[in-house]
C-alpha cells in the first residue's frame, strides 16, 4: 500500500526557521538587520515569537523590570533560571540567550562553565551572555571551550556600573574608546559569536564595526551596529523606574493597563460588575432541591 502524498505547504503557511548562529552571522554578511528584545516570562515570550523577532535576551534587566529590584546586581542564578524556564516554554523560533548574573562567573573558569551548563541545561538556552572584557574574556573563552555559545557585552555594563562612575555612556574620549575596542576584539578572539554595544558614540561603533567580524548588536550605540535590542518593558512604555536615553516607546501600555484595572475597580464598587452574562446558571428546579435540602 503506498503512503499518502504530502500536501504542500503554502510558503506562507510555513513556520518560520529557528534562528542559529550560521543564521547569524548569514544575516550578518548580507547586510541584514538583526532584531533582537528582552523577554522574561511566558506571555511576553508568546509576543516576541508572534513579532518574529530574532533573538530574545532573557536580561539580568529582569531584576528591575519584573522582581523589582532597585539594579541588576542582586538578582541570583535561581532567579535568572525561573525566568529564563518561562520563557523557554513560550519561545520556539528566535534564539534564546541567558544573561549570566553577577557574581555567578567572575570567580573562576569552573564556576562560569558550571553556571553557563545550568542555563542551558536546566532551562534550555542556546547561549549565555557576560558582561565585560578583562577577566571576563578568560571566562568566555572557557565557556565557549566546554561547548556552550557567548556574547559578549562592552560599554556600559550594568553590573559595574558603579565602577564605571554610574549608568553612563562609556567611549567618550580616545582612552575610554580604546578600552572599548580592545574589549570588543578580545571577546571576539575568545570565540564569542555575537557582541553587545551598550551606551557607546555611534562614531565609535562604526569605527569598530570594520574590524569585528561577528554581529555587533547595539542598544544607545548608533544604527551602524548589525542589530539592535531593547528592554521589552522600555519599548512598551510598562516599566515605570528610568528610562535611558537610547529607549524608544513603541507603546504606552502602563497607562492603557491602570486605566484598565481602574476601570474594574469602579465597577465593582459601583456593582456594576460582574454583571448577569459573567454568572452561572443553575435550573430552578435544581436550586429548589438544593434550597430543601439545605433545610
Amino acid at each position: 500500500m503506498s503512503a499518502t502524498p504530502r500536501v504542500p505547504v503554502p510558503p506562507t503557511l510555513q513556520a518560520p526557521l529557528p534562528m542559529t548562529l550560521p543564521r547569524l552571522a548569514e544575516k550578518k554578511r548580507l547586510g541584514e538587520p538583526i532584531v533582537m528584545v528582552t523577554a522574561y516570562d511566558y506571555p511576553s515570550a508568546q509576543v516576541v515569537e508572534a513579532a518574529g523577532v530574532d533573538m530574545v535576551l532573557v536580561g539580568d534587566s529582569g531584576a528591575m523590570t519584573v522582581l523589582g529590584y532597585p539594579s541588576t546586581v542582586p538578582v541570583t542564578t535561581d532567579e535568572m533560571l525561573m525566568l529564563a524556564g518561562a520563557v523557554r516554554r513560550g519561545l520556539h523560533t528566535p534564539l534564546m540567550v541567558g544573561d549570566l548574573p553577577f557574581g555567578s562567573y567572575e570567580a573562576s573558569n569552573e564556576q562560569a562553565i558550571a553556571t553557563a551548563q545550568r542555563f542551558i541545561k536546566e532551562v534550555g538556552c542556546d547561549a549565555v551572555k557576560l558582561e565585560r572584557g578583562g577577566t571576563s574574556v578568560e571566562r568566555a573563552r572557557a565557556i565557549v571551550e566546554s561547548g556552550i555559545p557567548v556574547m559578549g557585552h562592552v560599554g556600559l555594563t550594568p553590573q559595574t556600573a558603579t565602577a564605571l562612575g554610574g549608568y553612563r555612556a562609556q567611549g567618550r574620549t580616545a582612552g575610554r574608546a580604546l578600552s572599548v575596542a580592545r574589549d570588543a576584539i578580545a571577546l571576539q578572539e575568545a570565540g564569542c559569536f555575537s557582541i553587545v554595544f551598550e551606551a557607546i558614540p555611534a562614531d565609535v561603533t562604526d569605527v569598530l564595526m570594520e574590524r569585528l567580524e561577528i554581529p555587533v548588536i547595539g542598544i544607545g550605540a548608533g544604527p551602524g551596529a548589525d542589530g539592535q535590542v531593547l528592554v521589552f518593558h522600555d519599548l512598551l512604555g510598562i516599566y515605570d523606574g528610568h528610562a535611558p536615553r537610547f529607549a524608544k516607546h513603541y507603546a504606552d501600555l502602563r497607562a492603557e493597563m491602570v486605566a484598565g484595572v481602574a476601570e474594574y475597580a469602579a465597577e465593582v464598587r459601583s456593582r456594576a460588575f460582574p454583571a448577569p452574562e459573567h454568572a452561572y446558571s443553575i435550573d430552578d428546579e435544581e436550586l429548589l432541591a438544593f434550597v430543601e435540602a439545605l433545610g
